[in-house]
């Protein structure tokens, strides 16, 4: 049976949540009203055994499912395509941060500000607070950069969204086969 990647992945969730909800009680409980011990010792080591098998089974399927996805990503070149959305969120990340940044002072306003503090009487807070009061503080960013970041984060969620696009269109697009053992588990489970 072939399915594509994208129902391939639904399967993989499902099998999980089988998996997870597949009980194995390992221990029963017994009183002095018990009638036939052996038989009921008997029928919960087989409910035990059974359920132990399911779990086997949906987890050899879903390994099985999990190595053909891995398989069809590589060959595909999926891998390829999520690493260069991830490169591209990363290199988003850093724009964004500069895109964010406070804009420098001109000189004008600097230079104008240290006139004031040379200027200002000595009694002034600088002399009660210190030399707090006689920097003035700017950023090194110039707007053009934050404009030209703003701009290349843009860029970069242009292409980001055809990546993804393109992600989608190989997720439909590539198939994988499941074998006929995986595909009876799947089915005796009501996954497939």
């Amino acid at each position: 049976m072939e399915i594509n990647l994208r129902k391939a992945n639904a399967i993989q969730a499902e099998i999980r949540r089988a998996i997870s909800g597949a009980q194995s009680k390992d221990s029963i409980s017994l009183s002095e009203f018990t009638q036939d011990l052996a038989q009921e010792i008997l029928n919960a080591k087989d409910e035990f055994l059974v359920a132990l098998k399911r779990k086997v089974a949906l987890t050899t399927a879903l390994y099985n499912v999990r190595k053909s996805v891995a398989n069809a990503n590589a060959t595909a070149g999926i891998n390829s395509v999520l690493t260069d959305v991830q490169a591209i969120e990363a290199e988003m990340a850093i724009y964004s941060a500069v895109s964010n940044q406070t804009v420098s002072k001109s000189l004008a306003e600097i230079q104008a500000r240290l006139d004031k503090i040379k200027n200002a009487p000595q009694d002034t807070r600088s002399a009660i607070y210190g030399d707090r009061y006689n920097n003035v503080d700017t950023s090194v960013v110039e707007q053009q950069t934050v404009d030209s970041a703003k701009a290349r984060v843009k860029e970069l969620k242009r292409q980001r969204q055809n990546l993804q696009d393109k992600l989608l269109a190989l997720n439909v697009n590539t198939l994988i086969t499941v074998s006929a053992a995986d595909e009876e588990v799947l089915k005796a489970e009501g996954i497939l």
